[in-house]
């Protein structure tokens, strides 16, 4: 045989051989990593006990949001980076004077008992938040009392706002109530309803069984995006951090968040084993000394930088929180969208602090104090009466100190805090934590507009540029023109120092090895854990992925 007629039987060999391998190959592929299959318990542990499990008044309490997230749905609903995704809209037009969205609901969405989804649903739900009776977060019903709602027909619902609010569908998240259970309530028949203790949603679970000590759910069949893998999912209910970490260390449960508050005993053991999976996410909040831009001294941007290069901010944050933070720089949170990293950065730099005081004519006085034209650079500072936050305080007062700016600490309640200093701008420094919410949009407290009493501008800053920049964010629709006019505005809030930015809370996760599939984001509110909750899954046999 001549060796040019050998090449077909060769050939012919190799496509065989090839063909077997790759039959081999995709077969134990398939049995390694195949899809995850219903099934599995997943047991968490969460301090507190539900109040109220309604949407509406979820945000007394965080177990209430945590079961709000489990079982019921939004029109959107946020992305990891706080991006808004579609839930039971499937998609919506915001006007080009952003005064009005226009949103498209998803058919064929069936509430937990089986009754259909439709636009009446979301005009109860609107309604009822409009209601001037609303026995919710104040600040959510005069929110809603500036929109209005339209059925179109049973599937498209047009929301109708007092003044340009592009980002409106980040605020569309909050859950859509069922009003064929609810028809006919009152705003205070709402608040006291049955319903409250057995809620029926259109969310990945429902709820079958809670008492004080617990709540048990089992996966929604009917869910929209398809049924949760994990087939029952259970909230375990701990009076504090300390016992829910014992109960984890004893195999009771599976699943553990802890927050910044959490005692450092509790969660360093945790830390100690190596069969959990250990994630850290920031809240979408910071907490910031603010400055009253308004006041003597203040006023001064000198004086502002200086304070800023005067705090050992790291210091602080390995002090009074064990380093369960991250520094802050920016008032819209790293990992979310909108987002800049290109800002200018201030280091710890007592020396710049001292240099930048006296070309403004700052000289140390006999008391170590600097002073001006006969004042001293005194100023005062009011925290609530938190531990952690009256010990981050004290330290900014000690280390005000060293540079000569005389400092003195006051703590009040949280309320009187609020009510008798902030809203009334009777403060020249004040210790607070700022929740910035769904949306990146720091219109509301940095705008000059909202420096009257009631507004949350509380440094009383006043730029003509950034009030433009925001506005301008506000009345567009288009993410990637946001994103650079927010750039802008972090900018010249590091320019300007309005106020001082002192840290980000990171909260730690903490899940068995066995629990697949979680992606943790950005944290809107600890709930945000739930985002991609349908997805998750219980590692049940060798091999699966």
């Amino acid at each position: 045989m001549s060796s040019r007629s050998r090449w077909p039987l060769l050939s012919g060999l190799v496509l065989v051989i090839l063909a077997l391998s790759a039959f081999w190959y995709s077969r134990n592929q398939a049995a390694g990593s195949q899809a995850p299959a219903h099934g599995g318990r997943y047991v968490e542990a969460v301090v507190g006990v539900p109040s109220n499990v309604n949407p509406l008044y979820a945000s007394f309490s965080d177990i209430d949001k945590d079961l709000t997230a489990l079982i019921f749905s939004g029109l959107t609903r946020l992305g990891p980076d706080g991006t808004v995704l579609p839930d039971l809209a499937e998609k919506w037009d915001v006007s080009a004077d952003a005064r009005s969205c226009t949103f498209h609901l998803r058919r064929n969405v069936t509430w937990h008992d089986g009754a259909p989804f439709n636009a009446d649903d979301v005009m109860f739900t609107c309604e009822a938040l409009r209601d001037p009776d609303f026995r919710g977060e104040p600040s959510l019903g005069l929110f809603w009392q500036q929109v209005s709602c339209t059925k179109l027909d049973d599937f498209t619902v047009r929301f109708d706002l007092s003044q340009p609010l592009a980002p409106f569908p980040a605020y569309a998240t909050i859950g859509i109530l069922p009003k064929h259970e609810l028809e006919g309530l009152s705003a205070e028949g709402l608040f006291l309803s049955p319903f409250n203790e057995q809620p029926i949603g259109t969310g990945p679970f429902v709820l079958t069984y809670m008492d004080t000590q617990r709540a048990v759910l089992s996966s929604n069949p009917a869910y929209w995006e398809g049924e949760p893998f994990i087939a029952d999912l259970e909230l375990r209910f701990f009076p504090d951090y300390t016992t829910a970490a014992a109960a984890f260390q004893e195999r009771s449960v599976q699943g553990l968040l802890v927050s910044p508050e959490t005692p450092p005993a509790a969660q360093a053991s945790l830390d100690e084993r190596d069969d959990l999976q250990h994630l850290a996410s920031r809240r979408n909040s910071y907490t910031l000394l603010f400055l009253n831009t308004r006041v003597p001294f203040l006023d001064d941007k000198a004086v502002r930088q200086a304070i800023l290069f005067a705090l050992d901010r790291r210091t602080i944050l390995a002090g009074a929180l064990d380093g369960r933070a991250d520094l802050a720089d920016s008032p819209i949170v790293p990992g979310t969208w909108a987002h800049s990293d290109d800002i200018r950065q201030y280091s710890y730099d007592p020396q710049q602090a001292r240099a930048l005081l006296e070309k403004e004519g700052w000289k140390l006085n006999s008391r170590g104090v600097l002073e001006k034209d006969g004042q001293e650079l005194s100023l005062s500072l009011v925290t609530d009466t938190d531990a952690a936050r009256a010990a981050i305080g004290q330290e900014i007062v000690r280390q005000l100190g060293e540079v000569g700016i005389h400092a003195t600490q006051e703590a009040k309640g949280s309320t009187a805090l609020v009510r008798e200093y902030l809203l009334p701008r009777r403060f020249q420094m004040a210790l607070y934590t700022w929740d910035q919410g769904p949306d990146p949009d720091p219109y509301a407290s940095w705008h000059s507009s909202q420096v009257r009493e009631q507004g949350f501008n509380l440094s009383g800053f006043v730029n003509e540029r950034l009030d433009q920049v925001l506005s301008e964010a506000r009345q567009t629709g288009d993410q990637e023109r946001r994103r650079v006019l927010y750039a802008e505005f972090q900018q010249i809030f590091a320019e300007e120092v309005p106020s001082v930015l002192l840290f980000y809370p990171v909260y730690h996760y903490y899940v068995e090895d066995a629990v697949k599939g979680i992606a943790l984001g950005v944290l809107f509110e600890p709930s945000s854990r739930f985002a991609n909750v349908n997805e998750w899954y219980i590692k049940t046999r060798r091999g699966s992925s």
